[in-house]
């Protein structure tokens, strides 16, 4: 079915991408996340492709897969769809991903989680997803999210892989409450105190803590059981970006728990 730019569906996915304002989803044009949802069986809520192009071959098999899974599909023109383009080199083909619901109680078996305590920069979450995909990475709890992790900026930045670590959006006290219940080895990334990252072995059920952009993790951590962990820096800067700090925090612990 073709529809024009009022149809309710259209202006749905503009809104959306404007406001992220649909409950537990997120927008995007990228392949790469688009295929991420299919082979992860995520729900298709809408799904939009621009009659005007001809696709590739492998990229028609995808857009046939999204549209035997989406609850809605429409076809739009290519001037609609420059409209609302997430990329200058889209493929034509947009869609609402719904992200599968996890809670505290649902982490009771992850034993290798990072803890993102007040992110703000999209980009950034999206980095850490990336490289916590790629590490296997048991699960994320979100505390505090300044960002939601429906951003399309952080879905982008991730390539998809936000769509599937299982994630939990929480409030400090209650993270902090499962944590400590469950026996998690908390680490605090740290610019100066504690050891080398390098001096642990990071074994047991262990939670990685990386803070703000700005102010760094909520003090109240500190005073409870945790481990202090730091970075050596021998330049002039006496912190990193807080994506490439939790990266290397990512698989020195991905390394040592391997051995």
């Amino acid at each position: 079915m073709k529809i024009a730019k009022n149809h309710e569906a259209y202006l749905k996915i503009k809104n959306g991408i404007k406001k992220n304002n649909i409950p537990n989803t997120t927008i995007s044009d990228d392949l790469q996340v688009l295929k991420i949802a299919v082979d992860n069986n995520l729900e298709i809520d809408t799904l939009l492709y621009c009659y005007e192009i001809e696709y590739h071959s492998d990229t028609k098999l995808l857009l046939d897969k999204l549209i035997s899974k989406a609850k809605e599909t429409y076809e739009i023109s290519l001037s609609s769809y420059n409209a609302i383009a997430l990329k200058e080199n889209h493929a034509g083909i947009i869609a609402s991903i719904k992200f599968k619901e996890y809670k505290l109680n649902d982490l009771i078996n992850k034993e290798f989680i990072f803890v993102l305590d007040r992110l703000e920069i999209p980009g950034n979450i999206g980095t850490i997803y990336r490289t916590l995909e790629s590490i296997k990475c048991d699960a994320v709890i979100l505390v505090d999210p300044v960002s939601k992790i429906t951003n399309e900026k952080i879905t982008s930045s991730s390539r998809g892989c936000n769509l599937i670590i299982p994630t939990v959006s929480t409030t400090y006290e209650e993270a902090l409450n499962y944590l400590l219940k469950n026996d998690y080895d908390i680490f605090l990334g740290e610019p100066l105190l504690g050891k080398s990252y390098q001096d642990y072995d990071y074994k047991n059920k262990i939670a990685i803590v990386v803070g703000n952009e700005r102010f760094g993790i909520n003090p109240d951590w500190y005073n409870h059981n945790n481990k202090k962990v730091f970075i050596p820096m021998e330049g002039s800067q006496n912190s990193l970006n807080v994506s490439v700090a939790a990266s290397i925090l990512a698989y020195e612990a991905y390394m040592k728990r391997k051995k």
